[in-house]
């Protein structure tokens, strides 16, 4: 039988214990790598993603096919995460770290009246 054949196998035969160890895996990697936490947060996840990792191949009745199953799940989170920015750009969404201004800033001094801060200096020439 086939490497594919035998990931069909493992597929077919996972309990649902198993599951959870696979979502325990996938959510702790997503949590990760999302920059959701600090440091300390993401280690936790990273223990998490391992410790579900770990028991997903444990409990595979295959150890290899658990091992490659795991695998092709990352390079599927991957994918997602790839087709998502390609298409924010695509849309023309602002990437990460940048934003508009939140006060504009007019060329003429004397105009910035959105602000509240009223330019003493500007309202004397306009006067006079």
């Amino acid at each position: 039988m086939s490497d594919f054949g035998n990931i069909l196998n493992n597929l077919r035969a996972m309990s649902s214990v198993q599951l959870l160890f696979a979502f325990v895996a996938c959510a702790g990697y997503a949590l990760a790598q999302g920059g959701l936490f600090q440091a300390r947060g993401a280690r936790i996840a990273w223990l998490l993603a391992a410790s579900g990792a770990t028991g997903f191949v444990v409990l595979s009745p295959d150890w290899p096919a658990g091992v490659m199953l795991l695998a092709f799940a990352v390079a599927g989170i991957g994918c997602f995460v790839g087709a998502a920015w390609l298409l924010s750009r695509l849309v023309g969404l602002p990437t990460a770290g940048t934003s508009a201004p939140a006060v504009p800033t007019p060329a003429d001094p004397g105009t910035a009246r959105t602000t509240g801060v009223v330019d003493h200096a500007a309202s004397a020439r306009a006067a006079g």
